[in-house]
């Protein structure tokens, strides 16, 4: 006979649940609603178009009235196909934006190579930096991340500190602005708390998982369908470890650009799009984490991030 702990527990698998598919379906079709608003507005207007085109045409070139409504019916016809069948998004050229991101990324990469900086970057949450979040790279193997009122200030060099341990550089994340695109304008909530669970030692098992489950979503959400740079993500948690993979994406070529003239970048504290899912994991799980390690596979990249102890 069950327990009521397992009860309550069951009770709460099957709450979580329900919420993640009710979830998925707010955004799926949140997202059609989005996509669809145009070609529904040039849908209506080439139907007014044709039925006034329709009314017009019998009298034609009889009625000054008719063809002022020819005119009308024409005018909504292109007016509706240009809505219904052509993108209202500005866009740049790829082969400009590549360059333009290159050019300053490979500016940090000199200066990284200048100061003879070989550690990998820790990326600190709000919670620890007091501001927002930031990327600490240590100029010692052995380090210790300085206190908040250290990290609150506006400098980049840490250095002729009281604890040597605690010196390196401080820097805002090269992804910051795309990650704080994501939270403003994309509504993407990267601290949301544990679904069905009222305090911390109410947490269980199955809340856990779908903390979990619920972050993936959203960071497949947002790379998918908010900023378009891959066909599909998969997410997964595995020892501690969180891989991120992107299929078929825009960004791989780019990818490569940055492996070949930023390595160090590359190495120690990820480009804009690595570094926009550090900051996304880090505010998730509001630990000090690092980019392991990335992957470029013809049209894909992949991305491991995991915590570390500071």
């Amino acid at each position: 006979m069950a327990t009521q702990e397992e009860l309550t527990a069951y009770k709460l698998r099957k709450r979580v649940h329900e919420l993640e598919s009710e979830n998925a379906r707010y955004l799926k079709n949140q997202n059609i609603a989005r996509k669809n608003e145009f070609r529904i507005t040039g849908a209506v207007l080439l139907v007014i178009g044709v039925i006034i085109t329709l009314v017009a045409y019998p009298s034609y070139n009889l009625s000054p009235i008719a063809n002022v409504l020819m005119m009308v019916g024409i005018g909504a016809l292109f007016v509706g196909a240009v809505t219904m069948f052509l993108n209202t998004e500005r866009f740049i050229n790829q082969k400009v934006a590549e360059d333009l991101n290159l050019s300053s990324v490979t500016v940090v990469d000199d200066l990284l190579r200048d100061l003879r900086v070989k550690n990998k970057g820790v990326y600190l949450p709000s919670s620890r930096t007091g501001t927002n979040v930031k990327v600490f790279i240590p100029l010692r193997q052995k380090f210790d991340v300085p206190a908040q009122a250290r990290l609150a200030e506006d400098r980049a060099f840490l250095i002729d500190l009281a604890e040597p341990a605690q010196e390196g550089i401080l820097l805002k994340p090269l992804g910051y602005h795309l990650f704080r695109h994501t939270s403003e304008d994309l509504k993407a909530d990267w601290k949301a708390p544990p679904t069905g669970a009222e305090s911390a030692e109410e947490l269980t098992e199955a809340s856990e998982q779908g903390n979990n489950a619920s972050f993936a979503e959203s960071l497949q959400d947002v790379l998918v369908k908010g900023l378009e740079l891959a066909d599909k993500v998969t997410v997964s948690e595995n020892d501690g470890r969180l891989s991120v993979r992107l299929h078929n994406t825009s960004y791989a070529r780019m990818c490569e650009s940055l492996r070949e003239d930023a390595p160090q970048v590359c190495e120690q504290i990820g480009c804009p799009l690595c570094s926009l899912i550090a900051c996304a994991y880090t505010e998730h799980t509001d630990v000090a984490t690092v980019i392991e390690e990335t992957h470029c596979e013809e049209q894909d990249i992949a991305v491991i991030c995991r915590p570390v102890s500071s």
